[in-house]
């Protein structure tokens, strides 16, 4: 089996385009990922636009096709595509893309873990192009550092991760409708309930199971047990007020519901390898955009 080290993208969010090549050079290259590491685990889209001639012809995609994967946190995304293949990856943090409440539920839990992660979905020329014209656009503004870029990069995303959905709809991978399992019912309790209900017996109670079976059976699904779930969803919120609103230690802990502000800071340095001043200050370096340059005559 293929190993592979991930790639390492900056640790308070991110969201980038890079073509497979510079994909597989990277993690091959790349270092032994930092403590904080666990914040760099990005979520994959991949839109494959041509495979190695080497490659068996059965399956492989037609000449006008284009082949989609996505690839979760925790995932080794290059695994799933032929060594030969060529095309783009989207890579983007669950912090970056800011999704909440429906849209979350919608674009992230449903499109990457309700997806058959290992086999690709085949995608006409007309909507391959469309997404192809979304990651074009996507990498040029992650290039640029003008104003309400990352507003603009979410808006791209969005955008594009709506219509990877959409196909997968038509596809018949995935259906909304249907009435979730113990995995979905649980996101959706966890997305509405975070900050009031910090155990997993909370959780495991309201869905009428005990709560190692809710432990075990997230596992077996994600690979992550419900406490870690529930304990991400807090410090993706902690990290969001950080970056958004630039929200002192008391205001974060007491809006996710944590009265003891002390626990609450061993709880972020714990989740995320350092502290909540040194990672506030990481972030501000992080969005500050050099002064510009006056034109004088």
């Amino acid at each position: 089996m293929k190993t592979h080290r991930q790639i390492h993208l900056p640790a308070v969010s991110s969201c980038s385009v890079v073509s497979l090549a510079q994909a597989r050079q990277t993690q091959l290259t790349a270092g032994t990922q930092a403590a904080s590491g666990s914040q760099n685990q990005c979520y994959a889209v991949l839109l494959v636009d041509s495979l190695a001639e080497s490659e068996p012809k059965t399956g492989l995609a037609k000449p006008e096709e284009r082949l989609l994967y996505f690839g979760r946190p925790d995932h080794n995304f290059l695994e799933m595509v032929p060594d030969g293949a060529q095309g783009e990856v989207l890579l983007f943090t669950d912090e970056f893309a800011c999704l909440s409440g429906h849209e979350r539920e919608l674009l992230l839990f449903h499109l990457f873990n309700q997806a058959e992660h290992d086999q690709p979905l085949r995608v006409p020329a007309e909507q391959a192009a469309e997404l192809a014209f979304l990651l074009t656009s996507l990498k040029h503004q992650a290039a640029s550092i003008g104003t309400l870029r990352d507003e603009i990069l979410r808006s791209y995303l969005r955008t594009l991760l709506l219509c990877c959905t959409r196909l997968q709809q038509e596809s018949g991978k995935i259906s909304v409708g249907v009435q979730p399992g113990l995995l979905g019912r649980f996101q959706q309790l966890l997305e509405v309930n975070y900050t009031r209900w910090k155990s997993v017996a909370e959780y495991a109670n309201r869905l009428h199971v005990t709560p190692n079976h809710l432990s075990v059976s997230i596992r077996k699904e994600t690979g992550r047990p419900a406490s870690e779930h529930i304990r991400h969803r807090i410090m993706l919120e902690a990290r969001r007020l950080i970056a958004r609103r630039d929200a002192p230690l008391k205001e974060v802990a007491y809006e996710l519901g944590f009265e003891d502000v002390a626990h609450f800071s061993k709880l972020f340095k714990r989740c995320t390898g350092t502290t909540f001043s040194a990672f506030k200050q990481q972030t501000q370096a992080q969005y500050t955009l050099p002064a510009p340059t006056l034109m004088v005559a």
